[in-house]
């Protein structure tokens, strides 16, 4: 999958046409419901999309406009695009103004903030991306060839995905969360896509500030919707799976169930974190979540862990 992203005029879609591959283009009245059935139907592994959400970030903030997305459907999609290991360009060629036409949504006095808001969305959440000028020599054979690089690396996980309980998120994390399992409402098999606890890890996730590029989120009984079974083997096995791949810094067990993958987080060289799970909180209607928010900071080094020494 090859994203290209950039302001008006920047060279997207004259580069997706060269690049040869199954095309899409998204606009400023893209849906919610137009990215997330596509995504979660692997539609997009191997094509171009000319525009994404990510578009969203950028042009929402420099054109003083409403989001589009709620904070639950942007982490949804962007989780789910991150699992899919996308080559995202951003396209730098800035046009000539006086060839820069008047009827461009984005001003042309706007421009170079725009380019600054990728930059920042990309930058700050760590998430990797490569710049394109088509006046420099970066060649369509080298981004075809990244992009296979790309898909090859993520060939392990589309079985998973396909059987409904793959992970989403970065697929080069800091943090792994490990949770229980799939809440009965998450229709398209995403983590915490829905219901209570899909938005209070939203909440969380904002509210920390945490970067969507050095997480990943995926549950530790490894079936479908609605099955109430305990852990097994094969679940143990397949976490194993997942963190080999992943190579997580660090490994958050949230709950008791999903406890039972930390000898296998500890045995790959990992560090290891437990959270209560947020449907305890739920039941407990607890509505205050800056204690919890705490500890998810302590726990990805947001906060400094302070030590004495003796003197």
């Amino acid at each position: 999958m090859i994203i290209l992203e950039g302001p008006d005029a920047s060279g997207k879609t004259t580069l997706a046409k060269k690049l040869g591959l199954p095309y899409y283009h998204f606009i400023q009245e893209s849906k919610y419901t137009d990215y997330l059935a596509p995504l979660a139907g692997l539609e997009f592994l191997n094509a171009v999309l000319d525009r994404s959400f990510i578009s969203e970030f950028a042009y929402s903030k420099v054109m003083n406009r409403p989001f589009a997305f709620s904070i639950k459907e942007w982490h949804n999609l962007m989780l789910l695009l991150l699992a899919q290991n996308p080559l995202i360009v951003l396209c730098t060629n800035k046009p000539i103004p006086n060839q820069y036409p008047a009827s461009q949504y984005l001003p042309i006095e706007r421009w170079d903030h725009c380019l600054n808001l990728y930059r920042e969305f990309l930058t700050t959440n760590h998430i990797r991306y490569i710049c394109y000028d088509y006046c420099q020599n970066i060649s369509i054979d080298t981004l075809l060839t990244l992009e296979s690089e790309y898909r090859k690396e993520m060939e392990w996980w589309v079985p998973m995905w396909k059987a409904g309980w793959g992970f989403v998120g970065s697929t080069y994390p800091q943090f792994l969360l490990v949770a229980e399992r799939q809440g009965p409402n998450n229709l398209n098999c995403i983590p915490f896509q829905s219901g209570p606890t899909g938005a209070m890890l939203s909440s969380m996730l904002s509210a920390t500030g945490t970067p969507l590029g050095k997480f990943a989120v995926t549950n530790m009984i490894k079936s479908f919707r609605r099955d109430t079974r305990q852990v097994n083997a094969n679940d143990v096995e397949l976490l194993e799976e997942e963190i080999k791949h992943l190579k997580p810094k660090k490994v958050i067990f949230m709950g008791s169930p999903a406890r039972r993958g930390i000898p296998v987080a500890k045995a790959l060289g990992c560090e290891v974190g437990t959270l209560i799970h947020l449907g305890s909180l739920n039941y407990a209607g607890i509505k205050d979540m800056s204690g919890y928010n705490n500890e998810w900071r302590k726990l990805i080094g947001l906060v400094p862990t302070v030590s004495f020494k003796e003197v």
